[in-house]
């Protein structure tokens, strides 16, 4: 039986493919090897970056699989949405960055997977949105916590009662996206992306992480003293004194992770 997620580490960076074209939906098969395979990355080192990309040119994810909501109509059953949010939230709470390369249409449960990530590229004819209430439901993946507290409340109110998606420019403008690149580039783009993140001091870039997904939600007075405690620890990491070190002496860093 073909893998409906296909994953794998090449150096410092993981890949994650959703593999099941042309529209890549989501259904429990998937989360289950995302789960699995995300819990490896948390015990794995060497790994730096994570970029997450969709088989085909059609769709990074068109959303959930909805042939599967008929068994559940009826009844209430959190078992659908226990497995999304469970691997979503690994993903957010996975201490590397992790890239969304977003294509086609980027929908449903495909934008929520999307917004639990730390960037998101798209390519220029990339659609994207949150129509789960033309079913008569609503997202329930995340798509309600995390979306207003990228583009504020209102916004993320319009895009989801009215259901209607988006383009790639208006993404821009909301700050849905961070880039947007030609068609049939974004995934080269992600990898760039990745490429340079890998080679940053990886103890650094974890600490930034955390302080941002920690901090946004305190006060700032809390927040800023959740910083001081975080900075505070970087000074005792070896690649604290070897960038110190390396900018003093004129010469290029090399990293090791500790």
């Amino acid at each position: 039986m073909e893998e409906v997620l296909l994953c794998k580490i090449e150096g410092k960076v993981a890949v994650m493919e959703i593999n099941r074209p042309p529209y890549n939906p989501l259904n429990p098969a998937v989360f289950e090897k995302m789960t699995t395979f995300l819990e490896e990355l948390y015990r794995n080192e060497e790994v730096n970056v994570l970029v997450i990309k969709g088989a085909g040119e059609k769709a990074f994810s068109a959303g959930a699989d909805i042939t599967q909501f008929v068994s559940r109509l009826g009844r209430k059953d959190l078992s659908l949405t226990v497995g999304f949010h469970k691997a979503f939230e690994l993903l957010t709470q996975l201490p590397i960055p992790v890239i969304a390369a977003l294509k086609g249409h980027v929908l449903g449960g495909g934008l929520e997977l999307a917004l639990a990530c730390d960037f998101r590229l798209c390519d220029e004819h990339t659609k994207m949105g949150l129509p789960e209430v033309n079913l008569g439901i609503f997202p329930g993946a995340g798509g309600t916590q995390r979306l207003p507290r990228l583009v504020g409340k209102s916004k993320a109110m319009e895009l989801i009662m009215f259901g209607a998606p988006i383009n790639a420019e208006e993404a821009k403008e909301l700050g849905l996206v961070n880039k947007i690149v030609a068609a049939a580039t974004v995934e080269e783009e992600a990898m760039n992306w990745a490429n340079i993140l890998k080679e940053k001091p990886r103890v650094a870039i974890q600490r930034i992480k955390k302080t941002i997904q920690h901090g946004v939600n305190l006060p700032l007075a809390e927040g800023l003293r959740y910083e001081m405690e975080l900075f505070s620890e970087m000074f005792v990491s070896e690649d604290a004194k070897e960038g110190v070190s390396a900018f003093l002496e004129k010469r290029t860093p090399k990293f090791t992770g500790k």
